[in-house]
């Protein structure tokens, strides 16, 4: 996790901590993809023990990890309303199917309480095992509005604030929502519709990487171009893109 990442969780957490549910004076935090592997890799830190519980939920177990589900979408160990705020960062790029995940989120969410998911909307692949999606500001809603939350805050890393914080190439986009107060059954029917399969076996894939073929090939091929040539249209682009210079970008 890059540091622009944590900083901001922490925002949300300094913002909305006063908003936050809680039981017998403590806010109950889970945070999905909680697994650490060097410091300062999760939000663990950000939570204040005095006035939060925090539970770590992962794939696999290893440290900052309290619990593993048996099916890796489908969270069955934990009940519905169990969690005040449930936080997620760096995860939904390599989750192949993050709006399964979206649904567990609300559903584990007591009514009011809230969520904030950062993810990358740039950056190079970076397998863990898959990297499969970006995020940007229409992802979010579109999130939101299938397992049914109301958004507080959209953010994407503009091109002024990526070039001076630390990870800034990921352009990390944000999601702050919230679960309804009151019980809103469509959107129930709808989550439990979008986890069925899941919770009938369907959830794995063949990552794939790259799988070349003629059509492939064939446009590689066309995108190569003679190195007199090459060297003109890289002299233009220097000298100017338009106008009469531009004659040398062949």
């Amino acid at each position: 996790m890059h540091s622009a990442s944590f900083d901001k969780m922490m925002s949300f957490f300094r913002s909305y901590r006063g908003q936050f549910p809680t039981l017998e004076g403590k806010t109950r935090v889970l945070e999905v993809g909680s697994k650490s592997y060097r410091e300062q890799d999760t939000y663990r830190s950000i939570v204040e023990d005095d006035r939060e519980i925090y539970t770590g939920l992962d794939l696999e177990a290893g440290k900052n990890v309290d619990i593993v589900p048996s099916n890796p979408y489908v969270w069955e160990e934990i009940a519905d309303a169990s969690f005040d705020v449930c936080i997620s960062g760096q995860t939904f790029e390599h989750n192949p199917f993050f709006w399964v995940t979206a649904c567990e989120i609300a559903r584990v969410l007591v009514p009011g309480g809230y969520t904030c998911i950062i993810a990358p909307g740039g950056g190079q692949v970076h397998r863990f095992p898959v990297d499969c999606y970006r995020y940007y500001p229409d992802s979010w809603a579109a999130i939101a509005a299938l397992a049914g939350l109301e958004i507080s805050e959209v953010y994407f890393e503009t091109d002024e604030v990526a070039l001076r914080v630390k990870g800034g190439r990921w352009r990390d986009s944000m999601l702050i929502a919230r679960k309804p107060l009151q019980t809103d059954e469509a959107a129930a029917r709808r989550r439990q519709q979008v986890v069925q399969p899941f919770k009938e076996g369907f959830g794995s894939f063949e990552a794939i990487g790259h799988k070349y073929g003629p059509a492939v090939e064939d446009y590689v091929a066309r995108t190569k171009v003679p190195p007199l040539r090459a060297i003109r249209q890289k002299v233009g682009r220097r000298i100017s893109p338009f106008g009469v210079l531009g004659i040398y970008r062949g």
